[in-house]
């Protein structure tokens, strides 16, 4: 889910390092949020879209632009009207793709599912990761239900400021972590919205040394990280 190749690369030195023994390390946040929610044993699921703040509405497109640096960024997602089952449950598929320099650089294929109470499960993520308009590895790869992974939350139902859980629940490949700030009026690409939703975003495979703020406008979902924010949206609800 990371936006960049440099994260992917921070997620695959730290799984090399971890070994054999996927040993979870120190979270970022304490987590407040259960996972249970999103157990496929456990839990329910469908493809109705309910969360304003992470609609999986099929068609929904979401352009993001800006830098990194020197390097220029331009983040696009789709949801796309194909459906993947994962860990036996019948999942959207959002496809992600990040241009640095106006080249491609990564293809990802996020599984998402809302349980029935509206919470958005993460199930995980197909990545081809591109260097020189080839594919080069697929590092961050992950599907919950596959060596030890487990469905993680992306957005709670009814995102409160200090629920904290975790958003990807992959040992040693993926362990992102959100935890929830607040809402408030933005400015976000030269547009003003009301009732933007602020989550922190922290990697505790890296130590959790860089903690990034993301904002979620309603009806459109993610509208901005510290790289990049919302330029293009068609097919909102």
């Amino acid at each position: 889910m990371r936006s960049t190749v440099a994260a992917g690369l921070l997620v695959s030195l730290a799984a090399s390092a971890s070994g054999c023994a996927k040993s979870q390390p120190a979270p970022c946040f304490p987590v407040t949020v259960p996972e249970d929610v999103c157990d496929p044993e456990r839990a329910s699921f469908g493809l109705a879209s309910t969360n304003p703040y992470y609609p999986l509405t099929v068609g929904l497109r979401v352009v993001l632009e800006g830098s990194d640096g020197d390097e220029t960024v331009r983040i696009e997602r789709e949801v796309l009207p194909d459906t993947e089952v994962v860990a036996g449950v019948e999942t959207h598929v959002l496809e992600h793709r990040e241009y640095v320099d106006g080249e491609l650089v990564e293809v990802a294929r996020n599984f998402y599912v809302e349980a029935t109470d509206g919470t958005v499960c993460y199930f995980g993520e197909d990545v081809d990761n591109y260097r020189d308009g080839q594919v080069a590895d697929h590092a961050g790869s992950w599907r919950a239900g596959e060596n030890g992974a487990r469905p993680g939350i992306i957005m709670p139902a009814a995102p409160q400021p200090g629920d904290a859980y975790y958003q990807e629940n992959a040992p040693g490949v993926a362990e992102d972590q959100g935890e929830v700030q607040g809402y408030g009026t933005e400015t976000i690409g030269g547009q003003s919205y009301d009732d933007v939703l602020t989550i922190l975003d922290g990697n505790p495979l890296d130590g959790c040394d860089e903690l990034e703020p993301k904002k979620y406008v309603p009806g459109i979902g993610e509208a901005a990280d510290v790289e990049a924010v919302l330029v293009e949206v068609s097919g909102a609800p």
